[in-house]
């Protein structure tokens, strides 16, 4: 599964300023105020996470500490994994209507592409 813009339109937790690219006109030492975040902001990947991190919280899984984009569950004595990479998820567990379910859920809360199987 991939999260289509993942890292746009997130809300800044600081107030971050950058200075005035070449070519656009304004005056000498101005600079200009960021409001959302913008990809390749070093913000941008750690607030990802964390609101990631929170929905599957509330989806009733827990982190691994063994590897911090690894969530699991347990759901009728059977382990669900989640597997982390960047903004594409991989998910684990041997009943098909658990993964629709969790797959159902994620995309309440996010715009979600199902790539399907991974090769």
């Amino acid at each position: 599964m991939n999260v289509k813009s993942a890292f746009l339109n997130r809300d800044l937790e600081n107030k971050i300023f950058i200075r005035i690219p070449l070519g656009v006109e304004m005056k000498e030492g101005q600079v200009w105020l960021i409001h959302k975040i913008l990809y390749g902001l070093k913000q941008v990947s750690r607030k990802w996470y964390l609101k990631l991190k929170r929905q599957l919280e509330e989806l009733g899984f827990k982190r691994s500490d063994a590897n911090h984009r690894v969530f699991i569950k347990i759901i009728d004595r059977k382990l669900f994994v989640i597997a982390i990479y960047i903004n594409d998820f991989l998910l684990f567990l041997s009943n098909i209507s658990h993964i629709r379910t969790v797959k159902e859920d994620l995309k309440r809360h996010f715009k979600i592409k199902d790539l399907e199987k991974a090769s």
